[in-house]
C-alpha cells in the first residue's frame, strides 16, 4: 500500500521538473495527502464526525444539543442526527437536565476510550512522518502554519480583491 501511496508523490515530483505551475504541484500534494489521510481515517475506529463531536468533550463538561450546535458551528438537525447516534453506539451518555430542562450531554467511559485511542493512532502516524523529516521539522511546521494562514487570508478576502492585486483566480 505504500507504493501506492507514495506513486502520485513522486508523479507530482517529476511533473515539477517538466514545469508544472507551484499551485498545480500543490494541489496535487494535498490530494495526495488527503488520499493518505483517508486511508488513516478508514482504519480508526471513530469517524470524523465523532471525533469531533468528542473532542467538544474533552474539557469535561456537560453540553445541550444547542450548545454543541453552537460550538461545532452546525446546524441543530445535524447534531441532533450525530450525538443520537453516539448515545446509542455508547459513546455519550444522556442525561435530562435540572428539572425538566433540556437534555446534557456526556462523554461515556467508551467515548473517552476511543477518542484517545483514535486520536493516538492519527498522532503517533503524525510522529512517524514528521520523525523522517529529521532536522527540517521544526522548519516544515513553521512553513506549514505560515501557508495555513496565507491561505485562510486568500479564502477570506473577496474575489474582487484578488483580481487587483493580480493574483489568479482559483
Amino acid at each position: 500500500m505504500t507504493r501506492q501511496m507514495n506513486a502520485p508523490v513522486r508523479d507530482i515530483r517529476r511533473a515539477v521538473n517538466g514545469q508544472v505551475e507551484d499551485s498545480r504541484r500543490l494541489a496535487g500534494l494535498l490530494a495526495s495527502l488527503d488520499s493518505a489521510r483517508r486511508v488513516l481515517s478508514q482504519r480508526a475506529t471513530l469517524g470524523t464526525a465523532d471525533m469531533r463531536l468528542l473532542w467538544l468533550f474533552t474539557d469535561g463538561e456537560s453540553y445541550t444539543l444547542r450548545q454543541i450546535a453552537e460550538l461545532l458551528g452546525l446546524e441543530q438537525s445535524t447534531v441532533n442526527r450525530q450525538v443520537n447516534a453516539a448515545v446509542g453506539a455508547g459513546l455519550l451518555v444522556k442525561a435530562r437536565g435540572r428539572g425538566r430542562g433540556p437534555y446534557l450531554f456526556t462523554s461515556s467511559p467508551l467515548g473517552v476510550r476511543e477518542f484517545e485511542r483514535t486520536l493516538d493512532a492519527t498522532l503517533s502516524t503524525y510522529r512517524t512522518a514528521l520523525a523522517a523529516m529529521g532536522d527540517e521539522r521544526d522548519r516544515f511546521l513553521a512553513l506549514v502554519a505560515d501557508f495555513v494562514e496565507a491561505y485562510h487570508v486568500a479564502v477570506s478576502e473577496p474575489a474582487s480583491r484578488r483580481d487587483r492585486l493580480g493574483a489568479p483566480r482559483p
